[in-house]
This record gives C-alpha cells, sequence and structure tokens, in this order.
C-alpha cells in the first residue's frame, strides 16, 4: 500500500512559513509583521486564514496580536513556553544549532538528577530496555531511537510529571537530529560505553548520577566538534 502524504492545510502552511521566517530572523523580536493584507499576499492565502495563523502563533508565544496596530515578534528564546518548543518540532529543519547546544547543556543540569530518581523507583523498568541496546554497526536511525527510548523510559520512571510533557515536545527535533549524530562511529562507540557503564552500576546498586552526567557532557562535547566540521 502507498502511504499518503499528509495534506498541510492553508493556516498550518502559514504558520511554519511564518515560524521559519522568525527563526531565521527574517524578522527578529521587537520587529513589527507586515500588515494582514500585505502578508496574506505575501503567503498566497486568505485574511480569515492568516488571522488564524497568527492567533496560533500569538498563542505560542511566537507574536504579541494588539488590535488596532501590527502584530509584533516576540523574543522567543527568552519567553517561549512548551508550544514553541511544539512549534520547533514541525519545522525542525530550521532549528538553529544553538538552540539544540543550549538544550544538551540544560539536559546536564536536569537528566543526572531525573536517572537518579528513577532508578530508585524503578530500577527494573530501567534495566529491561538496558537488556538489549544496539550494537557498533547498527545504523544511526535505529541508535537514535534506542537512545531516545532510554532517556523517554528513564524521564517516565522518575514519576515527574512536567519532565515527560518537555520530553514529548521534544521527541520529533531529538530523534531527527540524534540520527545524524548518530552516523559517527566514535559517538556510537560512546554511547554504548555510556549504556555499558549504567547497566553495570544500577545492577551493582552503586552511583548513577555521575555517570550519567558524565555521559550528557560527553555528548554536548561531540555535537559540537560534529558542528564545526561541517
Amino acid at each position: 500500500m502507498i502511504k499518503q502524504e499528509k495534506i498541510i492545510k492553508p493556516a498550518q502552511f502559514a504558520e511554519q512559513q511564518l515560524i521559519k521566517a522568525i527563526i531565521n530572523e527574517s524578522w527578529k523580536a521587537g520587529d513589527k509583521l507586515p500588515p494582514e493584507r500585505e502578508l496574506a499576499q505575501l503567503l498566497g492565502i486568505t485574511r480569515p486564514t492568516l488571522r488564524e495563523a497568527l492567533q496560533r502563533l500569538a498563542r505560542d508565544g511566537w507574536i504579541t496580536i494588539k488590535h488596532g496596530k501590527p502584530s509584533t515578534v516576540n523574543d522567543y528564546k527568552n519567553t517561549g513556553g512548551l508550544g514553541v518548543l511544539k512549534s520547533l518540532v514541525s519545522v525542525s529543519q530550521t532549528i538553529p544549532d544553538s538552540l539544540i547546544c543550549d538544550w544538551l547543556d540544560f539536559r546536564i543540569l536536569i537528566f543526572p538528577s531525573l536517572a537518579e530518581k528513577a532508578i530508585v523507583e524503578n530500577k527494573e523498568i530501567v534495566l529491561s530496555i538496558l537488556s538489549n541496546f544496539p550494537k557498533l554497526n547498527t545504523i544511526s536511525s535505529e541508535f537514535a531511537l534506542f537512545d531516545w527510548n532510554l532517556q523517554m523510559t528513564i524521564v517516565k520512571a522518575s514519576n515527574n510529571s512536567v519532565a515527560k510533557m518537555l520530553y514529548n515536545d521534544l521527541s520529533g527535533i531529538y530523534v531527527s537530529e540524534s540520527i545524524k549524530y548518530f552516523e559517527k562511529e566514535q559517538t556510537r562507540k560512546t554511547s554504548l560505553l555510556y549504556y555499558k557503564e549504567l547497566k553495570n552500576a544500577i545492577t551493582a546498586n552503586n552511583e548513577i548520577k555521575n555517570i550519567v552526567m558524565a555521559a550528557m557532557q560527553e555528548s554536548l562535547k561531540l555535537w559540537k566538534q560534529i558542528k564545526s566540521s561541517l
């Protein structure tokens, strides 16, 4: 059976185009968007469709709508919330490298503690996924999927609802970006070593927080190296 491509509605298309323009800084924080008539013509849509897209962007924190005045672009990196992250998933090919680095840096701060809590409360659940990690020659997409599933298992096992919501919205971004990351043999070797060390530490009831933190720090270092070589 041939899989049909998902049809994008005009309002969704307009929303994505506007987000891309903001991310690419065609419109920077504080800039005023063009008048509705001009913007609708630019996007090839009707004004009611444009208004629907603008309302979505305002709801998620990308812009501020002021009645009778042009809409203003927000500083999404400082004022955005989970809605912004969810929007970024739909246009993940345009995410700035700096934002990925910020996420990996943030992960160093939160994930080791989440992992420690998950092991204390749900040790067997985490061990179950570590019982069958990929091999060195596993293709990058499958490696990326395993790595994400491991992280999600740890997050869910931690029983922290905010962490679950945050990670759920990052799923599309992480998998697409980590496929590139795991194309390198060195990154796969490093991750395999981490999986083995983590499994052994859990089994032996050893301290795991420092193991997880070191792995997250190394991941950020390798990601920066990969990007600098492109």
